[in-house]
């Protein structure tokens, strides 16, 4: 393996890492640097979707609390 291949998938694993906020499974070592790579990308797109799902049914949540509420209950939850 040449030094530009291994530096390629420490960036991988180091993306992958990243994604998952934690050192990546073990088993994952066995995968291309651009499997890892991938993998990585598509775990920040799947963080970034749960994230928006998750503000937007706070904010629709929001709904169901009396508009003079709205305010503290949005520095409540830091929104």
């Amino acid at each position: 393996m040449s030094s530009a291949a291994g530096g390629s998938r420490e960036a991988s694993l180091a993306a992958l890492r990243s994604a998952l906020d934690r050192t990546p499974p073990a088993g994952l070592d066995v995968l291309e640097p651009a499997e890892l790579a991938r993998l990585a990308a598509l775990m920040t797109a799947a963080k970034q979707r749960q994230k928006a799902q998750v503000d937007a049914a706070l904010t629709e949540s929001l709904s169901h609390i009396p508009l003079l509420l709205r305010g503290a209950v949005r520095k409540i939850l830091d929104l």
